[in-house]
């Protein structure tokens, strides 16, 4: 059961005189919050979702406050400012937990349970034909190099000739 408090609103401490009481019906704040007063997070939201137009190399684009400073953090700290990557961290940080609180599912895809010998034998049918990195030769460049040492050979001459004539000529 639970017990009455006889009138004290809290442990230690009573209500205020009834004359100083608001009436049964009557708000406490009866003017409530003023009509065109904005939040701090209502403001920042204005501010970083107003479009501008900006040239982006060399063409003009429209995009938020919000991704010009991403793009502007990212600039930074390419060129190596670690102020501009703490930022990027803290803004993505910031942006990453709104997005989870307010996502309302998704899926996974899951690959089929296959066996490491499966496994195997797809990925060899997979990159059958491509060749190994390091082991592409490049005909052209070898052929010219052998014509430059004075090695003979028809193509190499042919290369050497054309390169003679018309300077570098096709990339090797």
């Amino acid at each position: 059961m639970k017990k009455q408090n006889s009138g004290i609103s809290a442990e230690g401490r009573s209500p205020p005189p009834p004359e100083t009481q608001f009436r049964k019906g009557r708000s406490g704040n009866p003017a409530g919050r003023p009509r065109g007063s904005i939040s701090l997070s209502g403001i920042t939201r204005k501010v970083a979702l107003k479009k501008h137009t900006v040239q982006i190399e060399g063409k003009s684009r429209r995009i938020t406050m919000l991704e010009l400073l991403i793009l502007k953090l990212k600039a930074m700290a390419a060129t190596g400012q670690p102020g501009a990557a703490s930022l990027m961290n803290r803004l993505r940080s910031q942006i990453e937990s709104s997005d989870a609180d307010s996502a309302e599912g998704g899926f996974l895809l899951v690959p089929a349970a296959v066996t490491p010998e499966e496994f195997v034998a797809e990925m060899q049918a997979q990159d059958a034909g491509k060749l190994e990195p390091g082991t592409f030769v490049d005909v052209r460049a070898e052929e010219f190099l052998k014509a430059c040492r004075g090695e003979t050979s028809e193509l190499g001459e042919a290369i050497r000739s054309f390169h003679k004539k018309y300077g570098a000529g096709p990339a090797l």
